[in-house]
């Protein structure tokens, strides 16, 4: 089994998670109680840095898209930073690209969230 870690932080009310890794349906438990957490302390606002991200599986893919609406609901959003080609695709393949925002790095995500009123 690969390796998979994932720690966050907030600061202003938005939130960063930083998975590094492989996150596939044998860690994907581990992403979901991130998020659940933050959506527990109403933080609605989201970035995922993947600088450190080597692989995304579909059960890691679900856990974002299964908490996009709610949390867009909730006048929140998820950005994804960093992602490198290989993750990138993956994204792709399945049409993700359509539907999240994806920016170059974490100052940008972050600086998207505080230019939104």
């Amino acid at each position: 089994m690969k390796h998979f870690y994932i720690r966050s932080k907030i600061d202003e009310q938005i939130a960063v998670i930083y998975p590094k890794g492989h996150l596939d349906a044998h860690n994907v438990e581990r992403f979901e109680k991130e998020i659940v957490k933050l959506l527990g302390n109403n933080i609605v606002r989201i970035v995922v840095n993947c600088k450190d991200l080597n692989y995304i599986s579909s059960a890691g893919m679900g856990i974002i898209m299964g908490y996009l609406d709610e949390i867009r609901e909730k006048r929140g959003d998820i950005k994804l930073c960093s992602v490198n080609d290989r993750v990138y695709e993956i994204f792709d393949l399945v049409g993700f690209t359509d539907i999240y925002d994806f920016v170059e790095n974490e100052v940008v995500a972050i600086n998207k969230f505080k230019n939104v009123s």
